[in-house]
């Protein structure tokens, strides 16, 4: 599709003003300073912009007349999100949804990319830095979007001035290519999550080591952990195959590390994936897998047979990012039968990786592509979906159904508790509302009255596992223009290879013991371009 007159003079207007943004080189605050404003559109007497787009209020457009497409990865099994047609309704805007699970979506991505055939709005978890930089800055296949925001969106426009969010929203051209998700955040992500009525059922107390841990995990394998008469079907440990984050425990060890095999000591941001002790980690865990306490399928199931499994009482230890993720159990004001699992050795070294600091900016959520015909109407479909009663919907319910206005806030009724049908429970759950991997948005601190408060389970977390986190987060950084193309070439490759590797050490593929295969695989990461992934990421130290 051909973008309308005031996308196309957009986007002349924005390469002219730098090289950067076009494909060439340059950048920084000098190439945004030259970017010349959005000149003014064409507004007709009915009140549209260049015939398309209201200039104010909703709907946007007239019915039937504007329509994009939106190609993200999700977790939603239905496809169907009840925000959806509220949005269509106060819009008049039509979004044709291409949703692909996480395990295919990259490469549904690739391809499409590829091929040129893709959507108006690329978005989801699946999108980096690396895309960005590629296809934004020097490709131009994701526009620049801060023209844009400042005419036509004041609510993202209101979110890019709070503290550090333009800063880091802003790429090494000036430019801002995605639209924003900023939120609180947890300052522990996934952590794994114990079954307490297992433990109980095989008489053993909460480990604290991981010879414990392994005693406990060697008890709920022989001990028919979960009573339902079958002493074989007990899976001691997994893991969210999404998000395994098994190298996290390795800050069990002293080496709190993220999944790309960076970590912090002592304060200094290091790369620990060649390290003795991931190495050490890494034979530690390959011994419980080898000994049956390890989910045979960790590194080939689906989300949904993870569940399923969980769904089955057949976990007895699983990492998350939280316990109902996998255990089917319903949330309530009361704990559940799942448990955190501390973190371990903590009187020997124990530690974990801080994911952040209490407040998230994820800036590689969504883009609008250059395919979008009127990325004006785009922006602003966004921007109607960023108010208050939308966020809210978004997150937690649509308002009137889920959430109800009450006494100057907000009240939120439990719809697991509630006398909808299951269908409707369904339909309502969390994952069903909005695909939870494209941007949203609540104001910092926004708090629910709760109806029937349920156990705060990550403020547990975070108060337990708070004396024993690193002081310090992995920085985020921007790759400086002179290397995106080097860095593209071997981003992917090295954390392909980080997770096939980890994979192969676990389950006994390759021999983590054996000298001659360890120096074989850490050679493997000089002959991808380590050196210059370090430098990137101006890391200086390498633990060996």
């Amino acid at each position: 599709m051909k973008k309308k007159a005031l996308a196309l003079l957009l986007a002349s207007v924005m390469c002219v003003g730098t090289l950067a943004g076009c494909g060439g080189g340059g950048g920084g605050d000098d190439a945004a300073a030259d970017v010349s404003p959005v000149e003014e559109a064409t507004v007709d007497e009915s009140g549209k912009v260049n015939g398309v787009m209201y200039a104010e209020g909703l709907p946007l457009v007239d019915e039937g007349t504007y329509s994009f497409s939106i190609f993200c990865d999700d977790s939603s099994e239905s496809g169907e999100f009840a925000m959806m047609p509220i949005l269509q309704e106060q819009t008049n805007v039509d979004v044709e949804l291409q949703i692909y699970p996480n395990e295919t979506a990259t490469e549904r991505l690739n391809l499409a990319l590829n091929s040129g055939d893709y959507a108006d709005v690329l978005g989801g978890w699946i999108l980096n830095d690396s895309l960005i930089l590629t296809y934004g800055v020097n490709q131009g296949v994701f526009l620049p979007l801060e023209d844009y925001f400042a005419e036509y969106c004041p609510r993202i426009s209101e979110i890019l001035d709070l503290p550090g969010v333009r800063e880091e929203m802003t790429a090494p051209d000036g430019h801002i290519y995605t639209i924003p998700y900023v939120c609180d955040d947890t300052t522990v992500g996934y952590s794994p999550y114990i079954n307490g009525r297992w433990l109980e059922n095989v008489g053993m107390e909460m480990p604290t080591t991981t010879d414990e841990f392994v005693e406990v995990l060697r008890a709920f394998r022989d001990q028919d952990a979960n009573g339902n008469g079958d002493p074989n079907d007990e899976i001691p440990f997994s893991a969210d195959p999404n998000n395994k984050h098994i190298e996290a425990m390795a800050g069990w060890f002293g080496l709190p590390m993220n999944k790309e095999g960076v970590a912090i000591v002592d304060g200094e941001v290091v790369f620990g994936a060649v390290s003795n002790q991931y190495r050490e980690f890494l034979s530690w865990f390959n011994s419980l897998y080898e000994e049956g306490l390890v989910d045979v399928e960790l590194y080939t199931q689906d989300s949904s047979t993870w569940e399923g499994k969980g769904n089955r009482d057949l976990y007895g230890v699983s990492i998350a990012y939280g316990s109902s993720e996998f255990s089917g159990i319903v949330q309530t004001a009361e704990k559940s039968e799942f448990d955190i699992l501390p973190v371990l050795n903590t009187d020997n070294g124990g530690i974990w990786l801080r994911d952040t600091n209490g407040f998230s900016v994820y800036r590689t959520q969504a883009v609008i592509t250059d395919n979008a015909e009127n990325p004006e109407v785009i922006a602003r479909w966004f921007d109607n979906a960023f108010t208050l009663e939308n966020g809210i919907g978004c997150n937690r319910g649509p308002v009137g159904t889920v959430v109800f206005e009450e006494d100057g806030g907000y009240r939120a009724i439990n719809v697991e508790e509630s006398d909808m049908t299951d269908e409707e429970k369904e339909a309502l759950s969390w994952s069903n509302l909005w695909p939870q991997s494209l941007p949203k948005y609540l104001p910092s601190g926004f708090e629910f009255i709760e109806e029937n408060p349920v156990y705060d389970e990550k403020g547990t977390l975070e108060e337990t596992y708070e004396p024993y986190l690193t002081e310090e987060i992995v920085p985020k950084f921007w790759i400086p223009l002179d290397q995106i193309d080097r860095y593209s070439d071997i981003a992917t490759a090295i954390q392909d290879y980080f997770d096939q590797q980890q994979a192969m050490f676990v389950s006994g593929e390759m021999d983590v013991d054996d000298d001659a295969t360890w120096q074989a695989y850490v050679d493997g990461y000089y002959a991808l371009g380590l050196e210059d992934w370090l430098s990137v990421h101006g890391i200086e130290t390498v633990l060996e």
